[in-house]
């Protein structure tokens, strides 16, 4: 048998203990997970952040806000590797070129509210529950703000005018304004009504300046139901290239929801710590709605891509020779891997 000295078995120890290193300690891979906003919708990609649950997947993620399209322009220009978006914004892509695949489903409702003046509701008997067609009616010659149009935003106001037998084209005027700035308006009575995704919805309520005309949030339009809203988005070249890192991202985004579910306290402090100065009221309010729409995984749902197209063809997103018949190259489920651990 062949003997070592002391100062050689030191050095094989030595040897052992740097080639085993990556094993101990596995460098992370650095990807950017571009966000439209800081908004409630997202609360789970915050959470898998500060919870460290991408970095247990071997992921150090930076979460970049910029703002609108511009998330998916970074996606598509390759500064980022993901993004989130819309379900009508992918399939808006598609339909015009652009390569891009949902890899994480990441919100089921349509997250828009629309809201009137409490005092034209009052003078005209409108409330929440009244028939469809009363509650679009109520809009006629009104002036409603939106952030911007052909958004999914625009496209629910249109639907629900058609819905209820409207012109939203002809019937009201529209004022292309901010948040913040549509809650001020509606407050100065210089505009009529707001249709705003959460939170902003509730702070108009809360404040006591409106009232729902409808919600997506809360059940109305249920022939749009369930809906595929939010997803994570990715390149498909990206993602074949690095199945690996695209199985992290969607496994801690997954983890990241159901710790929304079942620490409700918890994610809300993390949610407060993005958005500190909003209100107690209207964010517990908007906080309960996010999560009551944020499934507890993110296997991506055909009937909810259909309705979310549906939601843009007659909301005027989508032309007519653009539907789609099916859906399979614009999502994909073969990057939800097992949970740590599991």
């Amino acid at each position: 048998m062949r003997r070592f000295g002391p100062v050689a078995c030191v050095a094989l120890v030595a040897a052992a203990i740097v080639g085993n290193r990556p094993a101990l300690a596995q460098q992370k891979e650095e990807v950017t997970f571009a966000m439209p906003a800081i908004t409630f919708a997202f609360v789970p990609a915050y959470i898998a952040q500060d919870m460290g649950f991408w970095s247990k997947r071997g992921l150090e993620v930076k979460l970049p806000v910029i703002t609108g399209i511009g998330a998916m322009n970074a996606l598509l220009s390759r500064s980022a590797e993901f993004s989130i978006s819309s379900i009508p914004t992918i399939i808006r892509a598609r339909a015009r070129g652009q390569n891009v695949v949902a890899i994480a489903g990441a919100f089921e409702g349509t997250a828009v509210e629309l809201v009137i003046r409490k005092d034209l509701a009052e003078a005209g008997g409108i409330t929440h529950s009244a028939p469809l067609g009363q509650r679009a009616a109520a809009l006629k010659g009104r002036t409603v703000a939106i952030l911007a149009p052909n958004t999914i935003v625009h496209a629910y106001l249109r639907y629900f005018a058609r819905r209820g037998g409207i012109d939203p084209e002809r019937d009201f005027k529209l004022a292309i304004m901010s948040q913040e700035a549509s809650i001020a308006a509606l407050k100065t009575r210089d505009v009529d009504a707001m249709a705003q995704v959460l939170p902003y919805s509730t702070i108009a309520i809360h404040n006591g300046s409106a009232v729902i005309l409808s919600s997506g949030p809360r059940g109305d339009l249920p022939e749009l139901l369930p809906f595929q809203l939010n997803s994570v988005m990715a390149r498909p070249d990206y993602c074949e290239a690095q199945p690996r890192v695209c199985t992290a991202m969607v496994g801690g985004y997954g983890d990241g929801m159901r710790f929304l579910h079942e620490n409700p306290a918890e994610a809300k402090a993390i949610l407060r710590k993005r958005i500190p100065n909003m209100e107690q009221g209207p964010f517990d309010e908007a906080f309960d709605l996010t999560r009551r729409w944020t499934p507890p995984e993110v296997r991506f749902s055909e009937k909810g891509i259909a309705n979310a197209q549906e939601l843009m063809l007659v909301g005027g997103m989508l032309k007519p020779e653009e539907k789609r018949s099916s859906f399979g190259d614009i999502y994909t489920n073969k990057y939800i891997g097992r949970r740590p651990g599991s």
